[in-house]
């Protein structure tokens, strides 16, 4: 598959954030993505010829940087992208002396990909996301990788 990796901008948040509402039960709004490129954060977008196949959104402090959103568009899923995005943002933050993440404890290939990566589970933020429609809430297991 064809995927084009470029930085993203403040014209792109409406393909983002449509993204977004099919890929997390939880998104954030056009407003707070505005507000957070705004405020640093960083949008990398993978693109094909059939429009915005992925992005990953995250954000730089000093050392570390944290990846806040990964989403990749159903048809361009399990074909790598994700990875793809993950480590492209390794390559572009040599400097950095780690790299982390929190994820859906539920997601198991999520949590693979990361792992095979070379990410460590390292901690757990219990009931962390909003209930589901039965009031379940989810953990989110936090997960690092030590760039150096």
């Amino acid at each position: 598959m064809n995927c084009v990796l470029r930085q993203g901008g403040m014209d792109d948040l409406d393909a983002v954030f449509r993204l977004s509402q099919k890929a997390f039960a939880e998104n954030w709004s056009v407003q707070s993505l505005h507000a957070a490129l705004a405020s640093g954060y960083e949008l990398l977008l993978c693109e094909s010829d059939e429009g915005l196949a992925g992005y990953l959104l995250s954000l730089s402090v000093l050392d570390e940087v944290q990846i806040m959103q990964i989403a990749v568009a159903e048809p361009f899923r399990r074909q790598g992208l994700a990875n793809h995005m993950t480590l492209h943002l390794m390559a572009e933050k040599p400097h950095m002396a780690e790299i982390s993440l929190e994820v859906r404890e539920s997601n198991r290939a999520a949590r693979q990909l990361y792992t095979q990566l070379g990410f460590i589970e390292c901690g757990c933020r219990n009931n962390y996301y909003s209930p589901d429609i039965s009031g379940q809430r989810e953990n989110a297991i936090l997960m690092v990788k030590k760039l150096h």
